[in-house]
């Protein structure tokens, strides 16, 4: 297509310039009813179709679930508004912002309320170990140089410090196919054991160990993040909750979302592609963008299939278990005991957040408890309440103080919900070079966009980089 990455880092507002020079040559045909269906109402979907309605074509958005948003996913019926899925972005996060004033929300600076308050505590085979101790204790496995290093700190130091790439924006270039390895061939060859690097990754933000996630994807992500810390150290989210920030979006486009739309079967025909729903509809358009993560993609009949590359990625590409509980507090047991209510734990019952999102930035409206990887596979077979119930139980067990004073209100399971089955997506050892530079190539009248097949960024910025993207892919044929 001869775009430069300066066409994916301008963002929306400037990308309309460039948008309209593609639609004046546009051969996209107008059939009866919509000139392109977006599989997928989550942020990436969305935008595709604000895009593509500002040049003018007609698109419908088919959405399986009964809201809009994907990801973004607000308990609205809860104190203080607890988020499961996205949180925040970064200041740098220029097509977050953008779509943010698009759709009329505010955004607030939550770092205050994310890092206030006293430092989480760590507890280890059941046993609390204090910040001093730590440095001089028998169990702290990692070398003489990481031992001041909390466990939860190691594996982002170790990236930071030994990152193999000059630039991050090539993480996916062919030329660094060498450096596609596991994160524990790259950290052992650091000198961490075997036991530093199975305590490093107990609660693992990408993957379920140090086997199974690509070093180089998180050397990708460290680029990411610091480029974003660089801009400036707020944390934005929208006053009243994130779900807002989708919800004002769909309130911008002037095609139908139809809910409840789940997609069982793609046809690429000659002349048109055709979607299936699961209640029996069927609806066609010149074009289809899929949005929905290849989790779920997997599950769908593509016809004729894939081919290549992009059918392993389809097939293989990787979604990370997490499972989030949400536990109300009826009093503050953490003045009884003088302890942080957060707390890090090698223990079953995972991770423990406080939320501080009451008028007073101080105030802890609840306590977020995250259960990542393997564990969170673990807390899925035990079922919503026997998780809620686990969860509460292992707490008061470590917190003699918190019994009688908590309660599970809401558990949410990225991975048992068969929308997503998993959350951000990820890649293993050896993706990257495999699929990632032909992950979101067009085949036939199906295109691809969303936060997996994002070049330049992460998360929710990466899924609306993602949607430009595509658009311009629709707009240039």
């Amino acid at each position: 297509m001869g775009l430069t990455r300066r066409d994916f880092g301008m963002g929306a507002a400037a990308l309309g310039v460039t948008l309209m020079a593609k639609r004046a040559s546009a051969k996209v045909g107008r059939p009866k009813d919509v000139d392109v269906i977006i599989l997928g109402a989550g942020m990436s979907g969305l935008n595709a179709a604000w895009l593509l309605e500002q040049q003018g074509l007609k698109v419908l958005l088919l959405e399986g679930r009964d809201r809009v948003g994907g990801r973004v996913f607000t308990l609205m019926d809860q104190p203080g508004y607890p988020e499961m899925g996205f949180n925040s972005m970064g200041e740098g996060y220029g097509r977050g912002i953008d779509a943010a004033k698009r759709a009329g929300v505010e955004l607030e600076n939550v770092a205050p309320r994310f890092y206030g308050g006293p430092l989480q505590e760590l507890y280890l085979d059941g046993k609390r170990i204090t910040r001093e101790a730590w440095a001089t204790a028998p169990i702290n496995p990692f070398p003489d140089r990481l031992k001041r290093t909390m466990p939860w700190e190691v594996i982002n130091k170790m990236v930071s410090d030994h990152n193999r790439l000059a630039d991050f924006n090539l993480w996916n270039d062919p030329s660094h196919a060498g450096l596609d390895i596991s994160l524990y061939s790259f950290l052992q060859a650091q000198g961490l054991s075997d036991a530093a690097i199975q305590l490093a990754t107990v609660s693992p933000y990408y993957g379920t160990s140090g086997y199974d996630v690509s070093a180089l994807m998180l050397e990708y992500n460290d680029g990411f993040i610091k480029g974003q810390m660089a801009v400036g150290p707020r944390s934005l989210a929208v006053k009243g909750g994130n779900i807002q920030l989708p919800k004002g979006m769909a309130e911008l486009l002037k095609g139908d979302i139809l809910l409840g739309k789940e997609v069982v079967a793609i046809d690429n025909l000659a002349d048109k592609a055709e979607v299936r729903c699961a209640d029996g509809s069927v609806y066609a358009a010149p074009r289809v963008i899929c949005s929905l993560p290849f989790s779920t993609l997997r599950n769908i009949a593509i016809r004729p299939g894939l081919n290549g590359p992009q059918a392993m990625a389809v097939a293989e590409l990787k979604y990370q278990p997490i499972s989030i509980a949400f536990l109300t507090v009826t009093q503050p047991f953490w003045d009884q005991d003088g302890l942080s209510p957060a707390m890090w734990t090698d223990d079953p019952m995972g991770v423990v957040m406080p939320q501080r999102f009451g008028a007073d930035p101080k105030q802890i409206t609840g306590l977020m408890i995250q259960a990542r990887g393997h564990l969170a596979q673990y807390w899925d077979r035990l079922g919503k309440e026997g998780a809620l119930a686990f969860a509460v139980q292992r707490l008061e067990t470590l917190r003699p103080a918190a019994k009688g004073k908590v309660k599970g209100a809401y558990l949410h399971s990225w991975t048992a919900e068969r929308f997503n089955m998993g959350d951000i997506s990820y890649f293993g050892p050896g993706q990257i070079a495999a699929f990632a530079p032909t992950i979101a190539n067009p085949t036939g009248r199906l295109h691809f966009c969303g936060e997996h097949t994002a070049v330049n960024a992460r998360g929710l910025e990466g899924a609306l980089e993602s949607s430009e993207r595509v658009a311009i892919e629709i707009l240039s044929l």
